[in-house]
């Protein structure tokens, strides 16, 4: 037992102490994937989050059947297209106190720039009761994907 415990003290002192200087086959250790391990948490280093470039503009709302329905615009300031937004709404009753937020989310790709879109619901069902006299504020955008083009190639 105690050789295996001498071999490992001796692995982790070659690892966590020399590694750095000597390099992984001085060591006697062999990593065949972690130059592309490395390379690929390196590569996500510099990924942008693409609801930082996205804005939606004031809404537009509309009161029909127990829903509130919103036009509103989307600034998208990527230079590439989103999709699947998760867009967050503030609600508030008659007296102006918030009520809580609702969300959606909008499947459909937002490109870059000001894209208008409406058609965007939310029940006025709050726990266990209809507030009918609920009125929507503003919204703002909590998630969204980088949306990837995959052209089919034709030969």
């Amino acid at each position: 037992m105690g050789a295996r415990l001498s071999a490992f003290f001796g692995a982790c002192l070659c690892f966590f102490i020399m590694m750095p200087t000597l390099g992984p086959t001085r060591c006697g250790l062999s990593f065949a994937g972690a130059p592309a391990a490395a390379q690929e948490v390196q590569d996500r280093s510099w990924l942008d989050r693409p609801v930082e470039k996205l804005v939606v503009g004031a809404p537009r709302w509309q009161r029909g059947s127990g829903l509130v329905y919103g036009t509103m615009a989307f600034t998208n300031g990527n230079d590439y297209p989103v999709k699947d937004v998760i867009m967050g709404c503030d609600f508030f009753d008659e007296r102006g106190n918030w009520i809580g937020t609702k969300a959606t989310v909008i499947q459909r790709v937002i490109g870059p720039g000001r894209t208008k879109m409406s058609g965007i619901y939310f029940t006025l069902i709050f726990g266990d009761r209809l507030l009918s006299n609920a009125q929507a504020g503003a919204c703002r955008i909590i998630s969204a994907k980088r949306f990837l083009e995959y052209s089919v190639p034709t030969s």
